[in-house]
C-alpha cells in the first residue's frame, strides 16, 4: 500500500472526521422530530467499501458501533453489484440492523470515477413504524413492534421508488414525521458523498485509502497497547436487569469474563439469562458494538473512532442467550441489554484499573414519554423525554451529575423550552435531588427528578432500569438512588412505574421521573470534611446524610464542622468497620 507522509496523513484524518460531523449536522437542520434534532437519538458515520468505520460523528454510542455490521448485512442481501450512484436503502429489521424497528438504517454508496469507495450511513429513531404502542415494553412477538423493512432501496440512481414509501406511510402513525426525519438522513449521506468525492479529487483515491490503512493501523496499535497494560487473566463479573417487561419478580443476570492474553481481549458473555419472553433480548449486532465501545471507552476515550480500534476484541455470545436473541424473538427494548455490557466492563476491570474505572452511573438513560392526538389538529405527535443520571465517582473526583451515561454518547435531553413550545407539556419541576449520590471519598453525582404535566389527553409509557438494582459503588464507596417514575393521575392514583407500557392520562395528570445518582468511590470516611461541608452548602447531601454516612458533624443552624464531634465520630465509625472486618473473617 502506498505510503503517505504524516502531514497528508493528519489533513485527511481530520477531513474525513470532519465530514461525518458534517453529515450530523446537516441532518440536524434538516430534521424536523426532537428525536433527531434534540434529543441525538442517532449516529452518523463514513464507512469503507467493506462497511469498516473510517470515521463517525458524536451521537449515539450503541448506533455508532453497529452501522458497519449493519451495513454489511444490507450489502451482503443486496450486493454489491448491485448498487449505483443515487442509490439509498432504508433497513429497519432487528435480525438485520441490530437495532428495534423504530430505529431506521439510512445509508448510500459513495462512488468515485464509476468505483464503488465506500458508504455514508447513518441510524437514527423514527418516532413511529406501527408497533403496538408508542413503545412496547411487553410486547411478546418481534411482529407487536412495528414495520419489519429489509434493506430495500428507497431511492434508485436518484430516483423515488414511490411504491416503497407508500408501504412505509401507510404503517406509520407520523409518516410526515417519518418522511421528513429520513430526508434529514438522506440529506446527511449526500452531504457525505460531496465532501468525500471533493476529498478524493484533492488527494487522489490512492492517498486516501492508504491513509484509512494507516488510521486503522495505528488505532489498532493504540489499543493494543493499553490492553496489554492489563496482566494477563480473566476478570469476571455479574450485575442484573431488573426485569423482561412481563414478569415484574424476576431479575435477570448478566455475567461478563472478561480473558485478556497480551494485547488481544476476549469478551464472553456466557452464562448470563437465556432469552426472555419479553422485549429485554439482545441482538448480536449491539451486544457486539456495545463490548466495543466499552472497551474503547475505557481504554483510549479520546481518540476518535474507527475499524481499527475493534481489531483486538473478541466477543462471545451464545445463541439463545440474553445477549444474542434468535430471529423473531421480540427485542424493542435490546439496547438496555447491551448497554449493562459497560457497566460489566467496568465493574469486572476495576480492581486492575482503579485509576480508569468509575463507580456505577445512574446506569440508564431513564427514557420515558408521552404521545396522543391533539385535539386541535387531530394529528398524533409523541415525544421522549428522558430525565438524566449522576455518574460514578472515580479515583480523581466526584462524579458529574446530570450528564447521560455512556451508553448513550452525545445524546441530550429535551430543553424545557422546546418540550412546552412544541408538545401539550408542561415541565412543572426540574431539580437535583438532595443524598441521591453514592457516598464515598469521591461521591457519586447526584440525581435529577423532573415533573412532566399533560394538558391534553394522552398516554405515558416507561423503559427504565436499575429501579430495583443498586447502582453499586467501588473501594468501599456506596451505592446511589434507584431510577423509578411516580404517575399522579386523578382517576387511576399514584402509582409506581419502571417498564411499563401506554398508561391513558387525563388532561392534568402529571408524571414525576426520578433519574438516580452514580455510586461512590473509596470509604465515605476519607472524604475531606470540607469537600462534605461544601456539598451541604450546594444542596447535594443533606447534613443528617453528612453525619451517618461521613462521619460529619454540622453545628446546628450553620455550615460550620464541629471538629472535635467529627473525629469522634469517625473513629467510632472506623472500630466499628474493622469490628465487623475481623468478625467477618
Amino acid at each position: 500500500m502506498k505510503k503517505v507522509d504524516p502531514i497528508t496523513l493528519a489533513v485527511v484524518r481530520n477531513n474525513l472526521i470532519s465530514v461525518a460531523n458534517g453529515m450530523q449536522e446537516t441532518a440536524f437542520r434538516c430534521a424536523v422530530t426532537t428525536y433527531l434534532y434534540e434529543i441525538m437519538d442517532c449516529s452518523f458515520s463514513l464507512l469503507d467499501d467493506e462497511a469498516g468505520v473510517i470515521a463517525e460523528a458524536h451521537g449515539m454510542l450503541l448506533f455508532l458501533g453497529s452501522l458497519g455490521p449493519a451495513v454489511r448485512n444490507c450489502i451482503g442481501l443486496i450486493g454489491k453489484e448491485n448498487l449505483s450512484p443515487g442509490d439509498v436503502v432504508v433497513a429497519a429489521h432487528p435480525d438485520i440492523t441490530g437495532a428495534h424497528t423504530s430505529d431506521a438504517l439510512v445509508f448510500s454508496p459513495i462512488f468515485y470515477k464509476k468505483r464503488l469507495f465506500g458508504f455514508a450511513a447513518t441510524k437514527s429513531h423514527w418516532l413511529d413504524l406501527g408497533a403496538k404502542d408508542a413503545f412496547p415494553t411487553n410486547s411478546r412477538s418481534a411482529f407487536e413492534e412495528g414495520l419489519r423493512i429489509p434493506p430495500i432501496r428507497i431511492y434508485r440512481k436518484g430516483e423515488l421508488q414511490q411504491d416503497i414509501w407508500e408501504i412505509i406511510r401507510n404503517n406509520s402513525r407520523t409518516p410526515d414525521m417519518v418522511w421528513g426525519d429520513m430526508q434529514a438522513q438522506i440529506a446527511g449521506c449526500r452531504f457525505a458523498e460531496k465532501g468525500v468525492t471533493e476529498l478524493l479529487d484533492r488527494y487522489s483515491e490512492a492517498t486516501v485509502r492508504a491513509c484509512i490503512g494507516e488510521m486503522y493501523d495505528y488505532s489498532e496499535r493504540i489499543i493494543r497497547q493499553a490492553i496489554e497494560q492489563i496482566p494477563d487473566g480473566t476478570y469476571c463479573a455479574e450485575d442484573f436487569l431488573d426485569d423482561n417487561g412481563i414478569d415484574f419478580d424476576a431479575p435477570l443476570p448478566v455475567r461478563i469474563a472478561i480473558t485478556v492474553k497480551g494485547s488481544d481481549m476476549t469478551i464472553d458473555l456466557s452464562g448470563s439469562a437465556p432469552e426472555q419472553p419479553g422485549p429485554v433480548n439482545g441482538l448480536l449486532i449491539s451486544t457486539i458494538s456495545g463490548a466495543r465501545v466499552s472497551v474503547k471507552a475505557l481504554m483510549v476515550p479520546e481518540l476518535p473512532g474507527n475499524e481499527g480500534f475493534a481489531r483486538p476484541i473478541k466477543v462471545i455470545a451464545p445463541v439463545g442467550s440474553i445477549f444474542n436473541s434468535t430471529p423473531g424473538k421480540p427485542s424493542f427494548l435490546h439496547s438496555w441489554v447491551a448497554q449493562t455490557i459497560m457497566d460489566l466492563v467496568n465493574k469486572a476491570l476495576h480492581q486492575v484499573l482503579p485509576e480508569k474505572v468509575p463507580a456505577l452511573s445512574g446506569a440508564d438513560v431513564v427514557c420515558e414519554g408521552f404521545a396522543g392526538v391533539d385535539p386541535k389538529t387531530g394529528r398524533y405527535w409523541g415525544t421522549l423525554t428522558p430525565v438524566v443520571i449522576g455518574q460514578g465517582g472515580d479515583s480523581a473526583s466526584d462524579g458529574e451529575s446530570f450528564l447521560y451515561p455512556l451508553s448513550a454518547g452525545a445524546c441530550r435531553n429535551t430543553p424545557t423550552e422546546v418540550l412546552e413550545s412544541t408538545f401539550p407539556l408542561v415541565v412543572d419541576r426540574c431539580e437535583l435531588i438532595p443524598d441521591s449520590g453514592g457516598p464515598g471519598r469521591h461521591r457519586g453525582g447526584v440525581g435529577s427528578r423532573t415533573v412532566f404535566r399533560l394538558t391534553t389527553p394522552g398516554i405515558f409509557y416507561a423503559t427504565i432500569e436499575k429501579g430495583k438494582i443498586p447502582h453499586w459503588g467501588i473501594f468501599g464507596g456506596k451505592e446511589g438512588l434507584r431510577n423509578y417514575a411516580l404517575v399522579h393521575s386523578k382517576k387511576q392514583g399514584e402509582f409506581e412505574v419502571l417498564k411499563n407500557p401506554a398508561v391513558f392520562l387525563d388532561a392534568g395528570d402529571s408524571v414525576s421521573v426520578t433519574a438516580g445518582g452514580g455510586g461512590g468511590y473509596g470509604d465515605p470516611l476519607e472524604r475531606d470534611p470540607e469537600a462534605v461541608r461544601e456539598d451541604v452548602i450546594e444542596g447535594y447531601v443533606t447534613p443528617e446524610k453528612a453525619r451517618r454516612d461521613y462521619g460529619v458533624v454540622m453545628r446546628p443552624g450553620t455550615f460550620e464542622i464541629d471538629r472535635k464531634a467529627t473525629s469522634a465520630l469517625r473513629k467510632g465509625k472506623a472500630r466499628a468497620k474493622a469490628a465487623l472486618g475481623l468478625k467477618g473473617k
